[in-house]
């Protein structure tokens, strides 16, 4: 029997280069960016396909220690790849499209939550076993609403690299709208626990943490950080300090329950602009190839997909069509209204449907929670693959209608996808 350093050596080869190999070819790259290819994998590697197949070989390539290990890999890497996309957001071109950002800002959070929490409404008296334990309609609807709202802002920045829009407009306010959703979505979850748990100061004092947070990141660490760059030289010290910061900042928000993501992101976003574009050559690739396929791994490691009864296809489709409704949606009417062509409008909704582990982790908490049964949290977790995969295609259809260029009006031109 092999050692687990070895299993653990053995399965990063894997996850690495597999997805790479297999995203080369010229079929699968027309089709799917890289990090599709890489969620795919992780699925793959997990028990709903590797563990049906050859539950043996599964259980044999991921004993508890190796499973530790990776899932150590997966949160750095998504640190590290986050910290990366905050650093490509602009506050400043935000701030100058601030009105134009509000409307899409709350339709893309409101609107799928609104349709997440009749779902659940539905679901909870149509669906047997669809509450757990703990979840009483109230709460196993407000579950379902946070569901529905998730966007992945990791698995969004990294589609958004693999089409060539993360300089672009698109992707600029894409980045934003998901890291204020994923800001939201985290405030919704502690509230729902707190209440559900029968106690709603622990809400409060999130959000009151989560303020003073913020506050300390733009009004202290900021210009400390600006400081810093200044003096900084090219001995790679600003490497080190955006690395501690970002491992610093995320530390915290995980220590008050918004998420180490938000954490990551939000370091990133206010690292200086003098100095971003030597930590991104650094980070960014090792982030996005190497580090990041284990952070999908875990999904498909924590996911157990079983289409086969007629209450996991009813809760998928129903969620599927209302994130897709929902999303697109919320973030086009808005951002139509607010003067853009219906082409960006209707390609940034469809990038907000993307939610790959994000979704995974609120549902696992969901479900450790005791407010959602396993039923639906596996179709969940497919509906979630769905729209991930979906995101990217159904932007490049909108896109088509208006060129190209749509996206990357007023910032940089694309890049392609490869």
């Amino acid at each position: 029997m092999p050692s687990s350093r070895v299993l653990l050596l053995a399965v990063s080869f894997v996850l690495v280069l597999a997805p790479w190999l297999l995203w080369r070819l010229r079929a699968v790259r027309a089709v799917a960016p890289l990090a599709v290819v890489q969620i795919l994998a992780g699925v793959a590697l997990g028990p709903s396909l590797l563990g049906r197949v050859a539950p043996e070989l599964h259980a044999a390539l991921f004993p508890p220690a190796v499973l530790a290990a990776l899932q150590g890999v997966a949160t750095l890497g998504v640190l590290l790849y986050v910290f990366a996309a905050g650093m490509h957001l602009d506050p400043a071109a935000l701030r100058a499209q601030g009105r134009r950002l509000a409307g899409p800002a709350l339709g893309s959070f409101l609107v799928p939550l609104a349709l997440g929490v009749g779902l659940g409404a539905w679901m909870a008296e149509a669906v047997p076993g669809a509450p757990g334990p703990r979840g009483g309609a109230p709460g196993f609807a407000a579950a379902i609403g946070a569901c529905i709202a998730c966007t992945a802002l990791p698995v969004l920045a990294a589609i958004l690299r693999e089409a060539g829009w993360t300089g672009t407009r698109l992707g600029q306010t894409a980045l934003a709208l998901a890291a204020l959703n994923d800001a939201a979505l985290w405030l919704f979850l502690a509230t729902v626990l707190a209440l559900t748990a029968g106690s709603g100061g622990g809400a409060l004092a999130t959000l009151a943490l989560a303020l003073a947070w913020g506050g300390a990141m733009a009004w202290i660490a900021r210009p400390l950080l600006a400081r810093l760059a200044e003096k900084a030289d090219a001995d790679g010290r600003m490497l080190v300090v955006g690395v501690a910061f970002a491992l610093a900042s995320a530390a915290a928000a995980e220590a008050i329950e918004i998420g180490y993501i938000i954490g990551g992101f939000a370091a990133g976003a206010v690292m200086p602009r003098r100095c971003r574009a030597a930590l991104l050559e650094r980070l960014e690739p090792v982030a996005a190839t190497v580090l990041l396929p284990f952070f999908f791994l875990s999904t498909g490691l924590r996911a157990l997909i079983e289409p086969d009864s007629a209450a996991f296809l009813a809760v998928f489709a129903a969620a599927t069509a209302a994130t897709v409704a929902g999303k697109v949606a919320g973030a086009a009417l808005p951002a139509r209204a607010a003067g853009e062509g219906w082409p960006f409008a209707l390609a940034l909704g469809a990038l907000m449907q993307a939610k790959g582990l994000m979704e995974v982790v609120v549902l696992a908490v969901l479900l450790d929670a005791g407010l959602i049964g396993p039923t639906v949290f596996s179709a969940l977790v497919a509906m979630a693959i769905a729209c991930t995969v979906a995101a990217a295609p159904l932007a490049r259809l909108a896109l088509a209608r208006g060129g190209v260029a749509e996206a990357g009006a007023g910032a940089a031109a694309p890049r392609g996808a490869g």
